[in-house]
């Protein structure tokens, strides 16, 4: 994609962070130290202009030009231990859009919205907005603040250039990675809507203006189901500072190319599997579901990077594809796997109860259904039989017709059925 030449109207002093206000200067300050180190300064002569709140333990008042500015200082909320050592150094500036972005769809968080604008600091700046009640908060990454919308805005003179919510969240993302252009995140997210409006003509490019997503997903589900699969976007800092998550990491580069033993990973001639070894995990094998199809496309897709995000849809093929013994004892489980030591993302598999395995697409991998769920903190949600499962497409989507996506199918699709038949008339399409 062609360079925006007038970002540069827009992005100048990207890094600054000074004021010329003292007051202002020593609120910053403030929040970079620990909550010990902060409730003694606030009753300190260092910090004449801060004191703790009697409302709550966490909440502070901030005394500018004779008026009071309650706020919360973010580190202090239930986050990563990597968000809480970034917030409580200088590299949080560096890091803040990226992590605002990331932050922004993965909180629970009421409407959370991320504006783009200007203020007193400097040109280009990123804040998370939610709805807490009757009010909006805001968050700014950047200085460690969580505080009133309209505090904020009158204390920083903050200026709105743009602000996106969810779906614009997820349009930015895939034009990151369909462009391969990360360098120009910036001109996606304050040309939001004029670039959607300029691909939208292109056929290819038509579903973003379409209530699903490229795998064929809601896009509604990622407000009404929270971190969805497909929306634990901007992670690429949470995945380089998880350790625990390198052996999943390990795993799935296995699985991609086996022809390689890797450091924990190898294939056991004897027994004719593969094995993992690992101190925190144990030993376990698996099989790769690569080598159980035929199908030439379906063998590559799951060799390649292209098996990702497609999970829902392709839980539901490969239950419906199993051996007619298989299928008595299979469900589609609608589920929810760790990502980080907070964040869990919806995932779908396949189980075959009665020999207590699972097949996970995704990851191109058949293997014990105890060790499954302990290595990748699996949780499950809902599970629909597959015999069930048949009985689900037909009635709601052949017959009624209803626009319900494997997403919705997979986590809803018993309750749906069951309605479906107490309320046929009221739910079918005229």
């Amino acid at each position: 994609m062609e360079k925006f030449n007038n970002i540069s109207v827009f992005i100048q002093n990207e890094h600054f962070e000074n004021f010329d206000s003292k007051e202002l200067n020593s609120l910053i300050q403030f929040t970079c130290y620990s909550k010990k180190v902060r409730d003694f300064y606030s009753k300190s002569f260092l910090f004449q202009n801060i004191t703790k709140s009697n409302d709550s333990d966490k909440k502070y008042i901030f005394l500018y030009e004779g008026k009071k500015y309650p706020f919360y200082v973010f580190s202090d909320y239930d986050l990563q231990a990597f968000d809480k050592k970034l917030l409580e150094s200088p590299k949080r500036i560096k890091n803040s859009f990226s992590r605002t972005l990331k932050l922004a769809g993965s909180m629970n968080l009421v409407n959370p919205r991320v504006s783009i604008g200007n203020s007193i600091v400097g040109i280009f700046r990123s804040l998370i907005i939610f709805q807490e009640g009757k009010n909006e908060q805001v968050i700014d990454y950047a200085k460690n603040l969580v505080m009133d919308k309209n505090d904020y805005y009158e204390l920083f003179k903050f200026q709105e250039i743009n602000v996106v919510d969810k779906f614009d969240l997820y349009n930015i993302y895939y034009f990151i990675n369909e462009f391969n252009d990360e360098e120009h995140i910036y001109e996606y997210f304050i040309f939001t809507k004029e670039i959607l409006k300029e691909l939208s003509w292109k056929e290819e490019f038509k579903f973003l203006t379409k209530p699903y997503d490229s795998a064929g997903i809601n896009k509604h589900n990622y407000s009404f189901l929270g971190n969805d699969h497909d929306f634990l976007f901007f992670q690429k800092d949470d995945i380089y500072h998880q350790k625990y998550a390198d052996l999943i990491q390990e795993l799935d580069n296995f699985t991609k190319n086996p022809t390689h033993d890797l450091r924990h990973i190898s294939y056991n001639k004897e027994k004719n599997v593969y094995q993992l070894k690992n101190r925190k995990f144990g030993y376990f094998t698996f099989d790769l579901l690569s080598d159980m199809v035929n199908d030439v496309e379906i063998k590559n897709q799951l060799l390649s990077d292209s098996r990702y995000r497609k999970c829902h849809k392709n839980s539901c093929m490969i239950a419906r594809g199993l051996q007619e013994d298989n299928k008595k004892s299979a469900y589609v489980v609608g589920g929810k796997c760790k990502g980080n030591e907070l964040d869990y993302y919806y995932h779908s598999w396949v189980e075959v109860d009665d020999k207590n395995l699972v097949i996970d697409y995704n990851h191109n991998i058949i293997m014990n259904r105890d060790k499954y769920y302990c290595f990748f903190e699996a949780v499950a949600i809902s599970k629909t039989k597959v015999e069930d499962l048949e009985e689900i497409i037909k009635v709601l989507i052949i017959e009624a017709q209803l626009d319900f996506d494997p997403m919705d199918i997979n986590y809803f699709g018993t309750e749906l059925l069951r309605d479906m038949k107490k309320n046929a008339k009221i739910l079918r399409k005229k």
